[in-house]
């Protein structure tokens, strides 16, 4: 990343009025020599916070915070230092110097920004004066989001024609170039289509503010793919981009904690009732990227889930990436939401005051560790408590927090009724990593509740299989656990091989609604089997697990099982037709068309 060059940082404060600037975001009143307004950082009704004109500098004689035009942008809009600078050049069409000896940026990058925000004028208007507006209108008016709202988040609206978006910017080469590029026209077995089309659009801003990429939300709940992604891009990556994240440091006067919801809606909805320090990751699970950059805008992120099994598993997930990055002045919570509501629906439900109280009194990060663990074992026993002590260990290991870590020790020491130098102890020995609870491997027909569990877990390393054929029900769960984790597995070549092997109708159903979304969450992955307890449990399970591989790992692992199971497949094919064989010259027949086909290849 080039880096802003110094001498451009320095005459910054002498191309800019930071009276201009300050006004913008807060009224100011001449006053003397002065300008003032009540502090936008300590609150108050009384004037005490002063800019000078002269000077290019501020202050509050009230909390006495002070500064630049740089330092304000960054406290008020909350943002980092380089962000500041590029936002205080946009807004007076300064062009920043960067330091000569660091390679140019990618001039596609802001060609991409800069034809995303035109993709986003052109749903914005679309929303507005299309002939098929109103299902887009009527759905936000249901939701309870008003013109306010849509307007702050630049709601729009894809039409269902297959190329009206291409149609908007058919006199341009480079653009539908770009715009293929970008995700946002694909080609099919029929040409070239919009990839959104009949949706609620949500343009996906940066931390700048700048339009990424989107997501498309479908009018009909049922709808086998209810929210779609634009691709990934030398712009866009959903494992660093929290949406909201823009809205909430503009919106919000301070950063005391930050929400983390599941979906696009929420945060809008959370907007709506005046609840703006929310932000949602974009159809993947929390990453350490997304941990980063939280921490980097507030001491307290608060992480809120469903609280059925799905839900429960996607936050330990949340825990287990956690744990590594807490560091001091910064604590993690969790809120579990009653079991049918999401955000959106209680916070309406119960009003915005209530839902802030649960905010305040989730559960925090060592509770929730403490309680999940001790749920897992029968602690009534000394066997289950010598399994809640390893396994709790283990996790309070990848703590880097010296004094956190001491903390959950303590803790765990007075759980278990035993001294904290007993528990340091085994603390300070090897222990291997627990398992996790045992995963189910998909008897596939999909009418049998009960199934059988197998030794398989997520520490196995998903070492190159080598099954027995028996084992076949082990290799079809590995399979469905890297579709689970991976959904941009699943493709048509996969579909269709899968389609021929025996007892596969769980895993084909879910390469089947990977395929409509590769960005789709786990929980909507196991939707369809919902009204099937045991299959969908068990799929919960292998929710949980997680393989630790690239996605090119994934893939070769996925396709290393699947070459496998044919192989073991045809192999059986082969010993049934000389079962059913009526002569000893028919086996011989089928004996020599294998010897033949052992040749060629």
């Amino acid at each position: 990343m080039p880096y802003i060059a110094q001498s451009f940082i320095d005459d910054l404060p002498n191309q800019i009025d930071i009276v201009d600037l300050i006004n913008k975001r807060l009224p100011l009143k001449k006053t003397g020599s002065d300008y003032r307004a009540p502090c936008p950082f300590h609150g108050g009704k009384n004037s005490n916070f002063a800019v000078n004109a002269h000077k290019q500098f501020y202050h509050c004689f009230k909390c006495g915070e002070s500064g630049n035009a740089i330092s304000f942008v960054q406290k008020f809009d909350n943002l980092n230092f380089v962000e500041a600078i590029e936002t205080i050049a946009s807004e007076y069409g300064l062009v920043i110097a960067y330091e000569s000896n660091v390679k140019p940026v990618d001039p596609r990058i802001e060609r991409y920004r800069v034809l995303s925000k035109k993709v986003s004028d052109f749903y914005i208007n679309q929303f507005c004066n299309s002939l098929a507006k109103d299902k887009a209108v009527d759905y936000a008016k249901n939701r309870g989001i008003s013109g306010e709202i849509a307007k702050r988040f630049a709601l729009g609206f894809a039409p269902p024609g297959q190329k009206d978006l291409m149609l908007n910017f058919e006199n341009n080469e480079q653009t539908i170039d770009d715009l293929k590029t970008l995700g946002l026209v694909k080609q099919g077995q029929y040409g070239e289509y919009d990839f959104f089309r009949d949706r609620l659009m949500f343009p996906i801003h940066n931390r700048k503010g700048d339009v990424i990429a989107f997501g498309g939300r479908a009018f009909d709940n049922k709808a086998k793919a209810k929210y779609l992604n634009s691709s990934e891009s030398v712009i866009f990556s959903k494992s660093r981009e929290l949406y909201g994240l823009y809205h909430a440091r503009k919106f919000s006067r301070s950063m005391d904690y930050m929400l983390v919801v599941e979906g696009y809606m929420d945060v809008v909805a959370m907007h709506q009732a005046g609840i703006t320090k929310v932000v949602a990751t974009l159809g993947t699970a929390t990453s350490a990227e997304h941990l980063l950059m939280l921490i980097r805008t507030t001491n307290v992120v608060v992480f809120c889930f469903d609280g059925d099994e799905a839900g429960r598993a996607a936050a330990w997930k949340a825990l287990k990436i956690t744990l590594p990055l807490i560091k001091v002045g910064v604590s993690f919570k969790f809120l579990f939401l009653p079991e049918g509501e999401d955000p959106d629906s209680l916070v309406k439900k119960e009003s915005a005051k209530a839902f802030e109280n649960r905010i305040e009194t989730s559960l925090p990060l060592s509770q929730f560790l403490f309680e999940q663990v001790k749920s897992t074992v029968a602690f009534e026993t000394i066997e289950g408590k010598t399994q809640f002590l390893e396994q709790v260990l283990v996790l309070i290991k990848t703590v880097n927090y010296e004094v956190y870590q001491q903390q959950l020790v303590e803790g765990v020491a007075q759980i278990v009724g035993q001294s904290v130098e007993q528990v340091r102890v085994i603390f300070n020995q090897e222990i291997a990593e627990p398992q996790e609870p045992p995963a189910i491997y998909m008897d596939a027909q999909i009418n049998h509740d009960a199934m059988d569990f197998h030794d398989f877990s997520e520490h196995s390393g998903f070492e190159p299989t080598q099954a027995k054929p028996s084992n076949m029900k082990v290799l079809m769960s590995k399979m469905i656990t890297l579709v689970l984790n991976y959904p941009a597995l699943a493709d048509s070549t996969a579909e269709l091989r899968v389609r021929s092997m025996d007892n596969s109708e769980v895993l084909l159903e879910l390469i089947r609604s990977a395929q409509i979304d590769d960005n789709i969450a786990q929980s909507a992955l196991i939707k369809p089997f919902k009204n099937k307890q045991g299959v969908f449990k068990r799929l919960n399970d292998l929710c949980a697990l997680e393989p630790f591989l690239s996605e090119t790992q994934a893939r070769e692992e996925f396709l290393s099982i699947l070459n496998l199971i044919e192989k073991r497949q045809k192999g059986q094919q082969i010993k049934r037709s000389i079962h059913q064989a009526h002569t000893l010259e028919e086996q011989q027949e089928i004996m020599r068309g294998i010897l033949k086909s052992k040749q060629k290849s």
